[in-house]
């Protein structure tokens, strides 16, 4: 009890009771690792940068239209329609505004750098950041925070998006490609596919929110001075008209912004989905670089004498008892003494590889430090589950360690209700090798291989991986939870976001025939 009563004392705030924030959803569906279909619930959105960027929208277009960058000889290409500088510069202006309203999306897209190299069968998989890394610190790109990780993301991108489409939004699929189905057949900016979008609930949810919003594509500026213009081969779509493929063929070209969003996603986990990023050939220019950097400062700017800019209006219709989502993100990222928590792991250890592989089977081998769920063991494949667990996420993973995430998460938010509007994740089932803390190479299976791990993060602020003798105050409130649902935390091993079921939970589960 003495434990507890600690945690609770850390978790303790001077202000005020704040409620909850919740996000309505609707039903979608997502593929599963069999490659069938379970509902899925769409979250909605959760920052409102069409009207929030409005007042500034203008300055950011005289901006775009008189940069460097917007003169830049592209190789192959020319220079870019100007509509496509003015679309990019507009589309990072919102990013960037939701990166600092502390939004999941955003949050993603800046998310720290992941691992990025060829496997055996030549495929690029990981991360573009990371596999561009020596061309953007070449024109003094950084990765260290966020924003730089951010900034980077749109400089790639406007690169990308010249050697794919030269800047045609409403490009159709490549006609030199054998891609004609729904899933696959290519469109918009980036030329991306449905297959890429179909498993991942993140980018699915920015491909409904354009289907219930088509107006905030902002086709209207992109396709300012297009050449050639829109022509009949473009409207053409393929595969079945009644498909999601099919849809996201055609709201590809219709809402140039959705495409800039579903692509930054896509390249910091499937950077292979893009020939051009595979053999370096998307341009990235330091001119691109001024030019987000000069948005930056007008976002950043008061947009009248009188107002406080469109980050306050960003910020309002989030703000909670105490204050904003951003306050609430400061406060529970702040530091407090670990030794106020212990002893923690009280009676628990970390799962240990045999008993993983005993009880859940083997991963399909080999791994490498990459996710790679389609190598999941059969017994993960049966029953692993998505499923949602704040307004802000939803995680994938065995469901009986589902079920008890949920549970944990239940308590915490009933005791700490702002922590819903701001706890995110870096995920769950991810079937690969352990990343050591210590740099070490990797020579056993993460348990995130069974889907029974889970790390956590505070959205705007960076995972926390070994913090010493501190600890966030969000993992403070989190660890005596996790601790009596028979969870193990990762500060027994450095690894501070880390929480796993522990050994004896697993072979209590399994002793009670649980898993089937």
């Amino acid at each position: 009890m003495a434990k507890k009563s600690t945690a609770k004392k850390v978790a303790k705030r001077a202000a005020p009771e704040r409620r909850a924030v919740t996000a309505s959803a609707s039903v979608a569906a997502v593929r599963t690792l069999s490659g069938e279909t379970e509902p899925l619930e769409i979250l909605a959105p959760l920052s409102d940068t069409t009207s929030a960027l409005a007042p500034v929208t203008p300055r950011i277009i005289a901006v775009a239209k008189a940069s460097a960058i917007a003169r830049f000889d592209w190789k192959d290409r020319g220079p870019a329609a100007l509509g496509y500088t003015e679309g990019m510069a507009v589309a990072y202006a919102s990013a960037f505004a939701r990166l600092q309203a502390h939004d999941p999306v955003a949050d993603r897209m800046s998310r720290a750098l992941g691992p990025a190299f060829m496997d055996s069968r030549g495929r690029l998989k990981g991360d573009a950041l990371t596999w561009y890394s020596d061309q953007l610190r070449a024109i003094g790109m950084g990765a260290a925070t966020p924003l730089e990780r951010l900034r980077s993301l749109f400089v790639l991108l406007l690169g990308l998006g010249m050697r794919e489409s030269s800047g045609r939004c409403c490009e159709g699929r490549d006609r030199s490609a054998d891609n004609r189905t729904a899933d696959t057949a290519e469109a918009g900016l980036f030329q991306m596919s449905f297959d890429l979008v179909a498993p991942r609930a993140e980018l699915l949810d920015v491909f409904h929110h354009y289907q219930s919003n088509p107006d905030e594509g902002l086709r209207e500026i992109f396709e300012v001075g297009m050449s050639p213009p829109e022509r009949d081969r473009d409207r053409e779509n393929f595969g079945s008209p009644d498909s999601p493929g099919f849809a996201f063929q055609k709201l590809s070209k219709q809402c140039p912004a959705m495409t800039v969003e579903i692509a930054a996603l896509g390249l910091r986990e499937e950077a292979g989905h893009w020939g051009p990023i595979i053999r370096h050939a998307a341009e990235v220019r330091s001119a691109a670089k001024e030019l987000l950097l000069a948005v930056e400062q007008i976002v950043d700017g008061p947009t009248t004498a009188a107002a406080g800019g469109v980050m306050r209006v960003m910020a309002a219709p989030v703000m909670l008892g105490g204050g904003t989502r951003p306050d609430a993100a400061r406060f529970f990222s702040e530091r407090v003494d670990l030794a106020d928590l212990l002893p923690i792991n009280s009676g628990l250890s970390s799962a240990r590889e045999e008993t993983m592989v005993s009880l859940l089977g083997s991963p399909r081998m080999p791994l490498t430090t990459i996710g790679q769920n389609e190598r999941a063991s059969d017994l993960v494949k049966r029953n692993v589950v998505l499923q949602r667990m704040s307004p802000l996420f939803r995680l994938t993973g065995l469901k009986q360690a589902i079920d008890d995430v949920a549970t944990v998460l239940a308590q915490a938010f009933a005791a700490e209700p702002d922590l819903a509007t701001v706890l995110s994740t870096e995920g769950m089932l991810s079937v690969r090798m352990r990343k050591p803390t210590d740099g070490s190479v990797s020579t056993h299976i993460s348990n995130h291989a069974w889907g029974t791990a889970v790390d956590f993060k505070i959205v705007g602020f960076d995972a926390p991986a070994n913090t010493g003798s501190t600890v966030p105050r969000f993992i403070a409130i989190l660890i005596p939870l996790f601790n009596d649902a028979g969870w193990f935390s990762g500060v027994g091993f450095r690894d501070t976001m880390h929480f796993e079921m522990s050994d004896e939970r697993i072979r209590k589960l399994s002793s009670d025939h649980v898993f089937n």
